[in-house]
């Protein structure tokens, strides 16, 4: 016989609802919990880890966006896109990164209505910086999971993710969708 699975903070909210509405299947709410309170527990692990190196979380979504891309460099109006933020709030955080020395703004030869954002060396070291902080926040976090548990979870959360924002190449953010969570 196996023995029964440790309770989580869940189980016992889940018990909760079982009592007041004994008719009603909670699994889906049950997940939808469990998945609020590990997103929340990782948006706060690293947003801790990031203010203790003086990394806010927009700096965060700027940098990396830039990082991931081609040539390491986006218009102001992709970046716009993949931090879901305002352009007026996307000039904002240009400038204040540019003040700092880890971007460069240039107009765009082709269109010159266009900014071009570009990482400098210095921006580059900046994004390492914020990516390995953020590694080993995830790492803190699920350090103690054994990789098939990891595959498992991975396959399955894929499968979610599918099934509600439809297949990559189908792939259109939300409004207010982090850069971080953009492919």
């Amino acid at each position: 016989m196996r023995p029964e699975p440790v309770r989580d903070r869940v189980d016992v909210i889940v018990d909760q609802w079982r009592e007041q509405f004994p008719d009603l299947d909670i699994s889906l709410k049950t997940l939808a919990i469990r998945l609020r309170r590990i997103a929340h527990h990782i948006e706060r692990e690293v947003q801790r880890d990031l203010a203790a190196h003086g990394i806010g979380m927009w700096e965060f979504e700027v940098l990396l966006a830039l990082r991931r891309a081609p040539n390491r460099q986006l218009s102001a109006g992709e970046l716009v896109r993949r931090c879901q933020v305002t352009s007026g709030a996307i000039t904002n955080r240009i400038g204040r990164l540019a003040e700092r020395g880890w971007v460069t703004r240039a107009v765009d030869p082709d269109d010159r209505r266009q900014v071009i954002v570009s990482l400098t060396e210095a921006g580059l070291e900046r994004a390492t910086q914020i990516l390995d902080t953020k590694i080993l926040a995830e790492e803190r976090l699920f350090g103690d999971l054994d990789a098939s548990t990891v595959e498992r979870m991975n396959t399955d959360l894929r499968a979610l993710l599918v099934s509600i924002e439809g297949a990559a190449n189908s792939y259109r953010p939300e409004p207010g969708e982090p850069a971080h969570l953009a492919p």
